[in-house]
């Protein structure tokens, strides 16, 4: 049996270079398919990998192109323009969809009964995980937008919040990875159980999740959050190719399920023994399921925009 093929899409970026690197030294071996606009940024990496053999397994890597979307198992989407200090996620669309237009029209052409997956970590990630689920003739669970990120800075600051451990936290955020974000204060577990913040405690935690991307802006660098997108990829990756139900949020387009259809915004997903994914529907609250519907909308008018593939 072969090892699960993986072709990276801006292989040479923050995200990019850190995934293949996690990819390499992992559990799991892989076929890695390396993805770029620059020959000579991909062959830094090639020849990066080929150091790394004497350490342990040596690593399938290889440039590659378009054409190794066909039999990939995972496709990871990371291109995109240079980021730039204080700018909101959605001001990069326009570039970034110049970028990721050329991959997602081959994407498109994948044969419908394709079992692999596709996931987008290009901002802004509901968007474009919507524009190609719009055109592509796979199936809607077979394109995840990574979002997971933003359940990982909830857990960090209710543990800030509680003087717990990271770690020993359980919450989530659902929504656009965005302004437009959800966070399930009423669904937090600390070691296994249920706690409830007070109002002083939520109004701290949401503030410290809305001001993530301030703080960021204020450092002045034009970084991406490389290790922990790239740490979050690698397991969704390692969960889909074993076929591991795995606990993230993903964007993945909806078919009703919380009463929204034709759009892409973060959810609960589960995998079930076939590799297929479906959505969890927790319950919400009123104003959940408000802020949820308002994150679509957004979503739904910025994919109409882009137009067509």
């Amino acid at each position: 049996m072969r090892p699960p093929k993986v072709a990276i899409v801006g292989a040479a970026g923050g995200v990019g270079s850190s995934l293949v690197h996690l990819l390499i030294r992992g559990p799991d071996p892989c076929e890695i398919a390396l993805i770029g606009r620059s020959p000579q940024s991909i062959g830094c990496l090639l020849m990066d990998a080929e150091s790394l053999a004497p350490l342990g397994r040596t690593p399938v890597v290889g440039q590659g192109d378009i054409r190794d979307f066909h039999d990939a198992d995972i496709i990871v989407i990371t291109a995109s323009v240079p980021l730039t200090a204080w700018a909101p996620r959605a001001d990069s669309m326009t570039g970034n969809a110049e970028i990721v237009h050329p991959y997602f029209r081959e994407i498109a052409k994948i044969r419908s009964d394709w079992r692999g997956h596709v996931i987008v970590v290009t901002n802004p990630i509901d968007v474009f995980s919507a524009w190609l689920r719009r055109y592509a003739q796979i199936d809607r669970s077979r394109i995840l937008g990574y979002s997971w990120n933003d359940s990982l800075r909830l857990r960090v600051a209710v543990a800030r919040v509680l003087g717990e451990e990271a770690a020993s936290v359980t919450a989530w955020v659902i929504g656009e990875h965005g302004d437009a974000f959800v966070p399930l204060l009423d669904r937090i577990l600390v070691h296994g159980a249920r706690v409830r913040l007070s109002a002083r405690q939520r109004e701290t935690v949401v503030g410290e999740l809305r001001d993530f991307y301030v703080r960021w802006g204020r450092l002045g660098i034009p970084r991406t959050t490389a290790w922990t997108t790239a740490e979050g990829v690698a397991r969704m990756i390692h969960d889909l190719t074993r076929r591991r139900p795995g606990e993230w949020t993903a964007s993945m387009g909806l078919d009703g399920e919380y009463g929204l259809r034709d759009v892409s915004v973060g959810v609960p997903v589960t995998l079930d023994a076939r590799g297929d994914l479906g959505v969890v529907e927790w319950e919400l609250s009123a104003a959940e399921h408000t802020a949820l519907r308002q994150a679509a909308s957004l979503v739904r008018l910025r994919v109409d925009r882009l137009g067509g593939l």
